[in-house]
């Protein structure tokens, strides 16, 4: 249904690709790129974007309404084929019409408040992230299937034409189904966990996550065949060493055996403390495989402390686990193409507890990237991005995929930010370190004590506390600091668009005793001044700033600032143009070439997940935002809304010439229009060249795919569906200062 005050606009001039009509991912694409190349929608008519339609999204379902949180959408929808696909964090299903925002279908997955009693996963948690949902087209029978990994640790696949279930299973059943675990561990605090299926072996890849327990169990990841209903599983492969009480005892060599089995082993330790922010190169990472066998196992023998455990530490743990690790979450996980076909790329969660002295070693392989075999479970490289990490520095988040030319040679590399603040070029074969990027000291300054640890370094190794004072510091990044969100890669530029935060915590070291150990992770944590936590809204000492990475040096082309919250979500990149969703509610449109704000769009509600960029059955390109407020850095948790913003109003075509120099943006002309030709001749960040746009009135083409509508109608659902005429542009003016 039309917002009714304008004519949506926007319509391909010619048929549209699959890649330009499609959000196929939630990351856009399979490389978790956050990039749709299509330039209907580009930076010279963005400013005319308006609202379409508007989804108002429910709450609880009565089987949920006694479990609090969970509410809105936290994951980017996908667009397939004229058909928007989302789940809700309370695990609702729907499929949209992208053309309207009618329901097709909707599913309401049959959670209940004790879902997960007995699994040593603490009561059911409601949270979703990009990294829970994946699409395919190859599986049972090639039918098209939503899949969704949900609260319950139950995955569900659903066919996308009808709703209907194809397959459910449970991924999890307890603590005890972990070998090698102690039986009293947990896996508490963050929800499901990702999932990732090769369609075209029928294996799906899945886990179970940990936020932060100091007593986590041991880190895992499973494969489970499709190929047979129910699914088997084919093998489980394990990220930390077994811990004490489990079935098998534990194995202080371990970590030793596995690296000798890897390929490939590195542990990144930077370039030395108090070096200020900035471009790195391929020195700052240990290759563990080029040891010798006397360093190896004066490194990581017993590296979590698992068998001599000192009296105090005994006292602690009552013998049992000093702390682990678990999977990742986020973003999604990535499959292999091409010379990493048969590969699966997973991450890793911090080290818990964050602060102990009973792991006195590296803790491999915590805060880490891996790659394994995605039909035997075998890893074949590991990264780990901090050494004995004491910061709740997880390597959540986001990971992608692309090409870069290295020494002459076309080679795929991986990318990856991680809680730490450091961005990570790595050869995706072998995950050798290309090169490293955090922000320059004048955009985010790095306290002393919050500099990498080198792994060889045994002092640094034994650190209790990342100030090994113990002292109260102030810790820059801070827990919620550095990169928590995703980031994009246009492949027609060749830049990364990274947002890094400012979140500094005041943070006091917490000595553990028998009755804090499995209960507090050894921080206690305040605002700079001493006072609460203001995660929860704006505060001066909080900032953001996008930068737009060259990503085959690994410089800065440009830089935008974000005062006063710091950033979770993700951005995207399409048609020049750079998509900012922000907490305070505003979606900041910036030049992709310039970082100059094309526009500041207050849409009116939190916003905190990566817009998604499709097109309808007959071709018109829209922006989707859900309106959500989820674990943010701002705004109250409410059910929210999913938005379909469409170009309206266009003025007549014009021609337009943008010129930009390395110091700043200079326009010629005025940009906009409904049609005509933009150059943008660039020299900006040291490259120069002439890019030529075309975009086009509303033509007669369609785009690909089939009206769901016309074959499947609307689905006979109780949905109250309200479209306020002109609703964001009365939203647009923001609340006075």
């Amino acid at each position: 249904m039309a917002s009714g005050n304008s004519k949506p606009l926007g319509l391909a001039a010619k048929p549209l690709s699959a890649l330009e009509s499609n959000w196929t991912s939630s990351t856009g694409n399979q490389f978790n790129q956050d990039y749709n190349p299509q330039n209907v929608i580009n930076s010279s008519n963005v400013q005319y974007l308006g609202l379409n339609w508007l989804f108002p999204l429910p709450t609880h379902p009565t089987a949920l309404i006694s479990v609090s949180g969970g509410l809105g959408v936290d994951s980017a929808p996908m667009i397939i084929n004229g058909t928007i696909y989302f789940v809700t964090q309370f695990d609702q299903v729907f499929a949209l019409n992208a053309a309207n925002g009618n329901v097709l279908w909707t599913d309401v997955l049959p959670l209940t408040a004790n879902s997960t009693a007995g699994h040593g996963t603490g009561p059911l948690s409601l949270h979703l992230h990009d990294g829970n949902v994946q699409f395919t087209t190859k599986l049972f029978g090639n039918t098209p299937t939503f899949w969704v990994a949900a609260d319950d640790q139950k995955v569900y696949a659903i066919n996308a034409l009808n709703g209907k279930y194809e397959l459910n299973f449970s991924v999890f059943n307890g603590v005890a189904t972990v070998v090698g675990t102690n039986p009293t561990g947990q896996y508490t605090g963050v929800g499901a966990a990702n999932l990732l299926v090769d369609e075209k072996r029928g294996i799906l890849i899945s886990s179970v996550v940990s936020a932060s327990s100091p007593n986590t169990g041991r880190c895992m990841f499973r494969g489970w065949n499709l190929n047979v209903n129910p699914p088997t599983q084919m093998w489980e492969a394990y990220c930390t060493p077994p811990q004490p009480g489990s079935s098998i005892g534990t194995d202080p060599n371990w970590d030793v055996n596995q690296i000798n089995s890897m390929p490939h082993a590195w542990i990144f330790k930077g370039y030395g403390r108090d070096v200020p922010g900035g471009y790195g190169g391929p020195n700052g990472a240990v290759d563990l495989k080029a040891l010798s066998a006397a360093q190896l196992n004066s490194t990581f023998y017993d590296d979590w402390g698992y068998v001599n455990q000192s009296p105090a530490c005994k006292a602690y743990t009552g013998g049992g686990s000093t702390g682990g690790t678990a999977a990742g979450w986020g973003a999604p996980w990535l499959l292999g193409a091409g010379p990493t076909n048969g590969l699966a790329f997973v991450n890793t969660n911090n080290r818990d507890p964050y602060n102990s002295p009973c792991t006195n070693g590296p803790n491999l392989w915590s805060a880490s990237v891996l790659a394994l075999n995605v039909t035997n479970g075998k890893w074949v490289w590991g990264f780990q991005t901090e050494a004995h990490e004491v910061w709740d520095w997880d390597c959540s988040w986001w990971q992608g995929l692309g090409n870069q030319t290295i020494g002459g040679v076309n080679t795929q590399v991986l990318w990856k930010t991680c809680k730490g603040g450091y961005l990570y070029e790595l050869n995706a074969q072998t995950g050798a370190l290309i090169w490293s990027w955090t922000p320059p000291t004048n955009y985010a300054a790095r306290c002393h004590w919050c500099y990498m640890l080198d792994p060889l370094n045994r002092t640094e190794m034994t650190f209790p506390f990342f100030n090994p004072s113990l002292q109260p510091t102030l810790m820059s990044p801070g827990l919620a600091g550095g990169f928590e969100d995703e980031s994009s890669y246009s492949p027609a530029l060749n830049y990364l668009f990274v947002i890094h935060m400012n979140l500094p915590v005041l943070a006091y070291y917490v000595a553990p005793n028998s009755s804090n150990y499995k209960t507090n992770s050894g921080m206690a944590l305040f605002a700079p001044g001493g006072g609460p936590l203001a995660f929860a809204g704006p505060n001066p000492s909080n900032n953001a700033t996008v930068f737009a990475i060259n990503a085959a040096t690994g410089q800065i082309v440009w830089t935008h600032f974000i005062p006063t919250q710091g950033y979770r979500g993700g951005n995207t990149v399409s048609g020049n143009v750079v998509f900012v969703t922000l907490s305070s509610g505003d979606l900041l449109m910036l030049n992709a070439q310039t970082g100059a704000t094309i526009k500041d769009y207050y849409i009116g509600g939190p916003l905190n997940v990566l817009p998604s960029i499709g097109a309808t059955v007959s071709g018109q390109m829209e922006v989707i935002l859900p309106i959500t407020a989820g674990l943010v850095s701002w705004g109250t948790g409410v059910p929210g809304d999913i938005v379909a913003l469409t170009l309206q109003n266009l003025p007549p075509a014009t021609t337009n010439t943008v010129t930009s120099t390395a110091a700043g943006p200079t326009v010629t002309s005025t940009v906009g229009g409904s049609s005509g030709t933009v150059t943008v001749t660039s020299t900006v960040g040291g490259g120069s060249g002439t890019v030529t746009v075309t975009s086009t009135a509303p033509g007669t083409a369609t785009g690909t795919g089939v009206d769901t509508t016309t074959l499947y109608g609307v689905a006979a659902v109780a949905v109250i569906f309200i479209i306020a005429t002109g609703y964001l542009a009365m939203r647009s003016r923001k609340p006075a200062a």
